[in-house]
């Protein structure tokens, strides 16, 4: 049987932005049976992708010592293909055709689902990102989840750096003056979703908004999360890998945006909007380089901007208007 090899990027969002050209790969090769290099962090991403044998997270060490580590355990594999969506150096060491995004220069900036599918080839077009689940996972839920019905509202107050990060207080004013008596989500259940380093935001929410009006699901796996999240009828949350789930999984996704560009980051799909801070310019570049990991950047972003932003998203949303 035909072998391909798919390196995947390390970030959630990073993965999630390119599963559309993921998923086209693995119609390309249908016969074939598919090795995955990924992230621990995004490994449960691939369970239920068609055609997947093998799934390898790579665990970094010092001096690039996992790729070596990968190369003993691949190296020696004929494959039918590889595609790197890294374009890491590790790929040309193997064995068959390779393939890899061709990075945008230039102007105007290229989204990242744009560019994940020219590793199809040149002209393919940009491929909406997917999250693949089985059935059951899909009525995996909390039983509060199923009570609410469509009265959802999630949040995602973390992010990767803190430079993107919009204060915890600032989600809980923003889902109270939504959800309160009056408000377009009247009642709506608050879930806030993220990694176990976003509990504690998940708990300045929590004490700032009615007793038992938010489920907190930091922590969760991410295709639980994504199962709650397709049944929401809106979700708020920062340039992060909690918003890209959101948007692959079928929510109204208004992303919160400050030191990062969304025409490159956006949420992707026709049920999404951006925000960001108006009269507020930012200098565009490498996220290292100017997204701060120890101060935010996103003050100037107001309550009002936000809640105004979430109620015409809303109220532009057939389904989440209902």
């Amino acid at each position: 049987m035909a072998e391909v090899l798919i390196i995947a990027n390390s970030m959630i969002g990073d993965v999630i932005l390119t599963t559309g050209a993921i998923e086209a790969i693995t119609r390309r090769h249908p016969e074939a049976r598919f090795t995955v290099v990924c992230s621990p962090a995004t490994r449960g991403l691939f369970g239920a992708l068609t055609g997947v044998a093998e799934v390898f997270p790579l665990i970094k060490r010092k001096r690039g010592g996992h790729w070596f580590d990968l190369f003993r355990r691949l190296g020696g594999r004929r494959w039918e293909a590889v595609y790197d969506f890294r374009g890491t150096v590790f790929s040309r060491f193997l064995k068959g055709p390779k393939a890899s995004p061709v990075r945008a220069t230039g102007a105007p900036p290229e989204h990242k689902v744009v560019e994940a599918a020219s590793i199809l080839g040149a002209g393919s077009p940009p491929l909406s990102p997917v999250i693949w689940m089985t059935g059951s996972e899909a009525a995996d839920v909390p039983a509060r989840v199923e009570s609410a019905g469509s009265a959802l509202l999630i949040l995602g107050p973390g992010a990767s750096r803190i430079g993107k990060t919009w204060p915890a207080a600032r989600f809980a004013e923003a889902a109270r003056f939504l959800t309160s008596r009056g408000g377009e989500m009247e009642g709506a259940l608050v879930v806030v979703t993220g990694g176990p380093m976003d509990r504690e935001a998940a708990l300045e929410i929590g004490a700032a908004l009615p007793k038992g009006a938010v489920l907190d699901m930091t922590g969760a796996d991410l295709i639980r999360t994504s199962a709650v999240m397709g049944r929401a009828r809106l979700f708020v949350g920062n340039d992060s890998g909690m918003m890209h789930l959101a948007a692959a999984s079928g929510a109204p996704t208004l992303g919160l945006f400050g030191p990062t560009d969304e025409r490159l980051y956006g949420p992707w799909g026709s049920r999404t909007a951006a925000v960001r801070p108006a009269g507020v310019s930012f200098d565009f570049g490498k996220t290292s380089k100017t997204v701060s990991k120890d101060h935010c950047q996103m003050e100037d972003l107001s309550v009002a901007e936000v809640v105004v932003a979430a109620q015409a998203l809303l109220r532009c949303d057939p389904a989440a208007a209902a």
